[in-house]
């Protein structure tokens, strides 16, 4: 049987409504046959239509070429089959370079978004729904930035892609063999980015400043206490909003979400990106510049 994700589709004889199922495995061709009509496979599933009830049996034939489907008593009566492969959907992933200018991008999208919070943002109430939108956008500002700039800080330098695999708790046991070493100079770089782009939650501000603390010696959070707690408490906040449409987990709807809360916290957070993007510019200024590329022609 081959295993996966298949989605076959029919139009049900007797009503007329489309009906489904979803499969998680069917039939597979055996590929070591001398002849393709040797090598299908066939086998056969019941379909219920729940609009009228009705049962309906379904052939699947594995060949060379795929599979197929039709209706058991009806060969004739084609069925739709799919096998569901979702992996190109991430390719641009793969194709994806560091954003160059995350610190700009950040003072467009806070400057917008300072213009909407005194323009749409409910000075009177600390439970309007358009508040919590706004915090909801904010943290997808400040998300956004730490996340473009940490990953094209460890894209451009090796010494701190080294780093964060030596403190990464999901990296720094992983063993790889010396072909695959041999065979991707960059495998360290990639594999950093890789974990950085598809599985970090970049509003989980305390694992970030632990990495940065060891990766480039930079303290993201605030020092002063109160402005810490602020930062900290915010993220549940954020989930509250994001996953409980405003409510805490006594059904409670949050109610500081005030006008003021939100500008706040947003210099908080200008605060953080200003503080790291200055660490970062200074790991740049340091780094040693690149070859004039008259001088490499030459070479």
């Amino acid at each position: 049987m081959a295993e996966g994700e298949f989605h076959v589709l029919i139009r049900c004889p007797s009503c007329g409504s489309l009906a489904e199922a979803w499969l998680d495995e069917v039939p597979t061709a055996d590929l070591t046959s001398d002849s393709a009509a040797d090598a299908a496979a066939t086998g056969e599933i019941e379909i219920e239509c729940e609009t009228c009830g009705n049962e309906i049996p379904v052939t699947i034939t594995a060949d060379l070429a795929g599979w197929q489907a039709h209706l058991t008593e009806d060969p004739d009566a084609k069925v739709e089959i799919e096998r569901l492969d979702y992996s190109s959907y991430d390719d641009w992933l793969e194709e994806l370079q560091p954003e160059p200018h995350p610190r700009a991008i950040f003072t467009q999208a806070i400057g917008e978004w300072t213009s909407l919070l005194h323009t749409i943002g409910d000075k009177r109430s600390g439970v309007s729904g358009i508040n919590r939108m706004l915090l909801v956008q904010l943290f997808s500002i400040v998300e956004a930035y730490l996340s473009d700039a940490v990953i094209k800080l460890a894209f451009e330098n090796p010494a701190v892609a080294k780093a964060i695999v030596t403190w990464h708790p999901d990296l720094k046991g992983e063993r790889v063999s010396l072909p695959k070493v041999a065979s991707q100079p960059n495998l360290v770089r990639d594999t950093v980015v890789d974990q950085l782009r598809k599985k970090t939650q970049f509003h989980r501000f305390e694992f970030l400043n632990s990495m940065l603390r060891v990766a480039i010696g930079h303290h993201l959070l605030p020092s002063d206490k109160a402005e810490r707690d602020l930062v900290l408490q915010s993220v549940q906040n954020r989930h509250y909003c994001v996953h409980r449409n405003g409510r805490d987990v006594d059904g409670n709807i949050l109610g500081g979400v005030t006008v003021d809360y939100l500008s706040r916290l947003s210099r908080s957070f200008t605060a953080i990106v200003e503080g790291l993007a200055k660490a970062i510019k200074e790991i740049e200024v340091q780094r040693p510049s690149p070859l004039p590329d008259e001088i490499l022609t030459i070479l």
